[in-house]
């Protein structure tokens, strides 16, 4: 009673603050995380994020990510692989390199420098997703750069933790306890297989099910797939949020994409996604902020730099106009939930304390409202 009380709070919060938000201007995401600061530690301390609100936030993670990757346009991804490598990297190397140094700037040795460099080169693209789908422009060229290089972004971000894991003897690299070459051939086998077999019989199934008289059967069974792959990707030590979105690559080509856009969009929307975008706002503290603000304010402003220069200056040598290369590089700004994952991991093994785990927290939420707020002028309704 108590879970269905607390679900019900989030959901009416967060379709309040999005309403306000976009009555003053705001993308409606701003709104929905502002409802989980509200009502979380930062706010009134009506609720705490914990293990049912995670995995419903997890589950409307997926759901955004799907939804992102059945909008975009496979042939336009394809045409601008160039751009989203050559943005992928740059905005790795250019916060990977800045972090370090400031890490040592800082008195850290190469450990907790490397794990700054690490976490700060992570892009979550799950926000920018949002507001590119909200604004008509997934399926520009921007938005298929963006999208194109966030997924590489993710898969680089996943291969440096590993190599991070190997090299201080940290953890596990996945749940089979494998090493660095392992682990990378085991996730590089997963993703190809998965891509080939869902490519391969997604066309002669699907038609097959949409003869069956039973209402719901195929959003029943695409969700069923999409939690299935992404959690056994997540069980390998790869990020389900690039198995969600690459499932709706997939999905984008099949005759039936429509209707199963339109369902799985009325599911996410419904309940799933708002409640994503409230437990960003949860996970939020400001206890102990007087004491590590200018930490704060310095990492944030670094976070927002690097991602910008090194991804808007790959996009224009890679021959993209100045607007849509500005687009870019703000889209990439944002660390959102690839960042916490290793953020998390990092906590779990007691490379990082308590405190300077929510100052970090503080700074990926700082950056990912940044996001939709700097985008929206460079915008227009398609």
């Amino acid at each position: 009673m108590m879970t269905g009380i607390l679900l019900a709070s989030m959901l009416f919060c967060a379709l309040l603050m999005g309403y306000l938000a976009e009555k003053v201007g705001l993308p409606a995401v701003v709104g929905q995380i502002a409802a989980g600061l509200v009502l979380g530690p930062a706010g009134f301390g009506l609720i705490h994020a914990g293990s049912t609100i995670e995995h419903w936030a997890e589950i409307g993670l997926l759901l955004l990510m799907f939804l992102a990757g059945i909008e975009s346009d496979f042939g336009l991804l394809k045409r601008h692989l160039k751009q989203a490598n050559a943005v992928a990297l740059s905005g790795v190397v250019v916060p990977f390199v800045v972090f370090f140094c400031f890490g040592h700037l800082m008195g850290h040795g190469n450990k907790t420098a490397l794990l700054w460099a690490v976490l700060f080169s992570a892009t979550s693209v799950s926000i920018t997703a949002q507001i590119l789908t909200e604004y008509g422009q997934i399926k520009s060229d921007a938005g298929a750069t963006i999208l194109g290089a966030a997924v590489l972004d993710d898969l680089i971000a996943i291969f440096m933790w590993t190599v991070f894991q190997t090299i201080f003897g940290v953890g596990e690299t996945s749940k089979l306890g494998l090493g660095l070459l392992g682990s990378t051939v085991v996730m590089l086998a997963f993703l190809v297989s998965m891509l080939t077999i869902l490519a391969l019989a997604l066309q002669k199934v699907l038609p097959v099910i949409g003869r069956i008289p039973q209402p719901g059967l195929m959003l029943t069974l695409v969700f069923s797939l999409i939690l299935f792959l992404a959690f056994s990707a997540e069980w390998l030590g790869l990020s389900g949020a690039i198995v969600a979105f690459l499932i709706g690559v997939i999905f984008s080509r099949q005759q039936e994409e429509q209707a199963i856009e339109r369902g799985m969009t009325l599911i996410g929307n419904t309940v799933f996604i708002p409640i994503f975008f409230v437990n960003i706002g949860l996970k939020v503290s400001l206890h102990g902020l007087a004491k590590s603000w200018l930490l704060i304010l310095a990492l944030t402003i670094l976070a927002i730099l690097t991602k910008y220069l090194g991804a808007s200056l790959a996009a224009r040598w890679t021959g993209l106009q100045e607007s849509e290369a500005n687009l870019v590089g703000i889209g990439m700004v944002s660390r959102g939930e690839m960042a916490l994952v290793i953020l998390d991991l990092a906590l779990a093994a007691s490379l990082i304390g308590q405190s300077f785990y929510a100052d970090m927290v503080f700074v990926i939420l700082l950056t990912t409202i940044f996001t939709p707020i700097a985008l929206k002028p460079l915008m227009k309704r398609g």
